[in-house]
């Protein structure tokens, strides 16, 4: 038998006990998306994979995977990618869309769309947004008393040696050094000052996390005290009874968003469509925003609850209250960015 690297990754999901059925269990066919590693692979095996087959009577398939990886494998294999619906935050996204390995969202045919705000749609008609992060500070308030109140508090001298970080490969990473350029006199465009703070904060600076994910566990294993990360990674490990809580800024949080596309050449473009519309169903979207996921809706039937009440009163006052960067003016030097960021932060 020829393993296709479709194949492989489905056997690979099914090894680690994904909660997704092999496509050749299902009359009805199945697909191949990605997720985040940690809480969004979490919450969509528990909460999107049965309610898809439920709907459908399909099946699909989660697969973690990085943003940076994605582009590359689809690339390697356009006629017949590995993925059928991947999820990009929108730094990624502008790659994507350059390397044309994207189709556009069939709108029209979604019953959803109409509820998600302009501020979470694509402007050339690829799929619109379906969650966001907000990227504020993770603190342990049982050794920090007064929660943070801005990104300077970072540099304050007793968290020396206590402090995390991640590297701009990740969209958390790069959206604080954006941040980080702005609060110091710079722009999105111009991160000198950024850098230069990233090497005053060096004596702080505890452990150097590969990914937000990793970057959250630290708060676990009582490597940090202190660190910018996402507010549903904090809150999935709040509610396991970790030391771990979120503050946002005054300056505000930082939104990333993030979208599910539907990939070029898919093996089911009705089942990729209707994944997607399903992940912007405010049936689902309520899951999601709830303990322990605390994912931030995007469509604005859904209320906030519980912990997602702390940082927001709704969708819409989500996105008048707090940071939207324009990924477009940046993205082209991110890689530069991350070939100095490594040299002078992570060396």
């Amino acid at each position: 038998m020829i393993l296709t690297r479709r194949s492989a990754i489905r056997l690979s999901a099914i090894a680690l006990g994904s909660a997704a059925v092999p496509r050749a269990a299902s009359a009805a066919g199945s697909i191949v998306a990605t997720t985040y590693p940690g809480s969004f692979d979490e919450a969509f095996k528990a909460e999107v994979a049965p309610a898809f087959a439920a709907q459908t009577g399909g099946a699909v398939t989660f697969t973690p995977l990085l943003n940076v990886d994605q582009v590359g494998k689809i690339q390697a294999s356009r006629a017949n990618p590995p993925f059928d619906v991947v999820l990009f935050d929108e730094g990624p996204l502008i790659n994507a869309v350059k390397a044309e390995i994207l189709d556009k969202f069939p709108a029209a045919e979604s019953k959803n769309f109409a509820d998600i705000p302009e501020a979470f749609r694509h402007p050339d008609g690829y799929a619109p947004v379906v969650t966001v992060q907000l990227v504020g500070l993770a603190y342990n308030p049982k050794k920090i008393t007064t929660p943070p109140t801005s990104w300077a508090d970072l540099w304050k001298p007793e968290f020396k040696g206590r402090v995390g970080i991640t590297g701009m490969t990740s969209s958390l990473g790069t959206a604080f050094m954006v941040e980080l350029a702005k609060m110091r006199g710079g722009s999105d465009t111009n991160l000198e000052p950024a850098f230069t703070a990233m090497q005053e904060l060096l004596p702080n600076i505890g452990a150097i996390a590969p990914s937000p994910g990793a970057l959250a566990a630290l708060f676990q294993q009582g490597q940090v005290d202190i660190a910018f990360n996402y507010f549903n990674n904090v809150e999935l490990l709040r509610a396991k009874g970790v030391d771990v809580a979120f503050s946002r800024p005054q300056s505000g949080a930082v939104v990333v968003r993030t979208s599910a596309q539907i990939v070029k050449n898919n093996q089911d473009p009705k089942l990729a469509m209707r994944l997607i519309d399903l992940v912007m169903d405010p049936a689902i979207q309520t899951r999601l925003e709830k303990a322990p996921w605390v994912m931030m809706p995007t469509n604005r039937k859904v209320p906030l609850t519980g912990p997602n009440l702390t940082v927001a009163q709704s969708v819409e006052s989500m996105i008048r209250e707090n940071v939207l960067l324009d990924w477009t003016r940046f993205q082209h030097r991110r890689g530069e960015w991350i070939d100095r960021f490594n040299k002078e932060v992570r060396a």
